[in-house]
């Protein structure tokens, strides 16, 4: 049995036959070609007398009545994953950073000195936190931005961080907790929630630059 390898021509057949699928994501094209192209191969060489185009709908008809909705699928869950265990390591890293002994300083010194029934100075610290998150996702996002638009890693990362950011903002701007625990200690859960939500941002930037560098190499190979 003579191994098959498909050119390059022919991978680009592939690809355009994934995209007539409907799958628009550059990096979900290429996780589909990985496993398409090896079936077209295999069948390929199993039967040297095969036609590439009836290699083609054979392989396709292998993957069932989902045809690449199983691998797609697969790609944007073990991707949701990735992020989700990577967080405890990369909320870590942040708080080894000299960033954090400086917020974690100034915290406890705000938290001493500033007193606790300074209502518009605390205040003015949530808004001023807020704010903070409020301008830096925008800015972050314009500056880290993938040649193309077309990635699911990039859109994934996205829909999992913003919603967790703007949970952050809500805990910080939110006044009912105050109405069960102590007011010491609901200034001290404020400075957490803005603790936490500094480390995010941090995370936040850190993540997408190392997602869009990914997808950019991508986009070249791609258009190589």
């Amino acid at each position: 049995m003579t191994e098959k390898k498909l050119t390059k021509a022919e991978l680009g057949i592939l690809m355009d036959f994934i995209r007539s699928k409907g799958y628009r994501y550059v990096d979900v094209q290429l996780e589909i070609l990985d496993h398409f192209a090896c079936k077209v191969e295999e069948l390929m060489s199993s039967d040297a007398g095969i036609y590439f185009n009836r290699a083609i709908d054979l392989a396709y008809a292998s993957f069932g009545a989902a045809g690449f909705g199983n691998i797609a699928a697969s790609y944007e869950l073990n991707l949701q994953r990735k992020q989700i265990n990577k967080f405890p390591a990369d909320f870590l890293q942040f708080v080894k950073h000299w960033h954090s002994a400086i917020y974690i300083v100034y915290f406890t010194l705000f938290y001493y000195f500033v007193p606790l029934d300074a209502d518009a100075f605390w205040t003015g610290l949530k808004l001023g936190m807020i704010g903070t998150l409020v301008f830096y996702i925008p800015v972050y996002l314009l500056r880290h931005r993938p040649r193309g638009s077309k990635y699911c890693v990039y859109r994934n990362y996205l829909g999992l961080t913003i919603p967790i950011m703007v949970l952050i903002i809500g805990l910080v701007s939110s006044e009912w907790i105050v109405n069960y625990i102590p007011l010491a200690l609901y200034r001290v859960v404020i400075l957490i929630f803005m603790y936490v939500g500094l480390g995010i941002l941090y995370i936040f930037e850190k993540n997408l630059k190392a997602i869009v560098r990914r997808v950019d190499e991508i986009e070249v190979l791609h258009q190589s």
